[in-house]
């Protein structure tokens, strides 16, 4: 670029060429650059991640798994000051086609975690979170299955055809310790993480109360024993060792033996049907979980302990996600109406009316 200048000893105009300023914009995006360039690929940062931060959460070896979907993406290479809201968004809707939303959801948090740390712990502190641009699917997750328990079949008799959907599970299990621990999940509002990391030393069967160090929100919490979780604890202890876990699985091969426990019973639930020549119900252990085992407990704990106590049995403190667990059917609560001094008077006054 040219422009004029006056000498000052002729007074005489002469062109002499200069060059452009530098702009503080231009400079900052110029540092801008030289800082992503020493920014780590997203395959770095996840196993340093998974190295410093996952091992020290309870959730770790769930998190080793979301990292594996993520390493399996076209994202795993690249600078993570590189990756973009529409980068996410396109693999968010591309998971969408597959996987359920909640799925989704825990992908996308593990990244925007992995964000922050590197914001406050590994000294990048100017790096944007891309996903925080990104909306988050909605997840509608709640649920209000409980536990069939009067399944009839007229003329065969119960030893046949079992009256709940856990004593067919019982029965149609090939896992020696199953049948305790979803007697212990139906009996106690316990995970089944807790149930199955449980250990002897922590389990007063005198007194009736197991304690818990080990819990989601790292609050210790005792578990009052019903007396059928106390009787199916006595038996499964008996002649085991005084301290140590008290079972040998892990929670993903109890969950897995529960399914294919659930899937048999409802194959001999349909067989001694057609063998009676009766029709089956489809309700029957379709869309049964064993979470769904926590919901039954505390609906039923429900109607003997009051809120505050609940919440400790149950463990969850949020009032609003404690009432999530609870899922009374529809006859319970007409029992509760009909045993109130409201509805006493009631039919009173219509008696006296009559």
């Amino acid at each position: 670029m040219t422009g004029v200048k006056k000498t000052r000893r002729s007074g005489s105009v002469k062109r002499v060429g200069f060059e452009k300023q530098k702009g503080p914009n231009e400079m900052n995006n110029r540092r801008h650059r030289r800082l992503q360039r020493t920014c780590p690929t997203l395959a770095e940062a996840l196993e340093r991640y998974l190295t410093e931060v996952s091992t020290k959460k309870k959730s770790g070896y769930q998190e080793q798994s979301i990292a594996r979907a993520w390493k399996s993406t076209n994202l795993i290479n690249r600078n993570i000051s590189r990756i973009t809201p529409h980068d996410l968004k396109r693999l968010r809707d591309e998971w969408l086609k597959d996987r359920k939303p909640a799925t989704v959801n825990r992908r996308l948090a593990l990244i925007s975690h992995l964000y922050t740390i590197a914001r406050k712990e590994w000294g990048i502190h100017w790096l944007a979170n891309p996903v925080e641009l990104v909306s988050r699917p909605t997840v509608s997750d709640a649920r209000d299955r409980r536990i069939y328990t009067q399944i009839r079949l007229y003329g065969v008799p119960a030893h046949e055809c079992p009256r709940d959907e856990l004593e067919w599970i019982k029965r149609n299990t090939k896992s020696e310790s199953l049948p305790t621990i979803i007697t212990i999940a139906a009996q106690t509002c316990m995970r089944l993480s807790e149930i199955v990391l449980l250990k002897r030393e922590d389990v007063d069967l005198t007194h009736g109360v197991i304690t818990l160090h080990e819990t989601k929100n790292g609050r210790t919490r005792y578990v009052p024993m019903t007396p059928f979780a106390k009787h199916a604890l006595r038996q499964w202890l008996a002649g085991k060792p005084l301290r140590g876990r008290i079972f040998d699985i892990q929670p993903g091969s109890a969950s897995r033996a529960f399914a294919r426990a659930r899937d048999r019973a409802k194959r001999a639930y349909i067989a001694l049907c057609r063998k009676y020549g009766r029709r089956p119900i489809t309700a029957y252990f379709t869309d049964l979980r064993f979470h769904d085992l926590r919901h039954e407990s505390t609906s039923v704990m429900a109607d003997i302990f009051g809120m505050h106590h609940l919440s400790k049995v149950n463990g969850n403190v949020d009032t609003k996600t404690l009432l999530r667990y609870y899922n009374p059917r529809g006859r319970d609560l007409v029992k509760i109406l009909m045993s109130s001094q409201l509805a006493k008077w009631q039919i009173q006054q219509l008696r006296m009316a009559a």
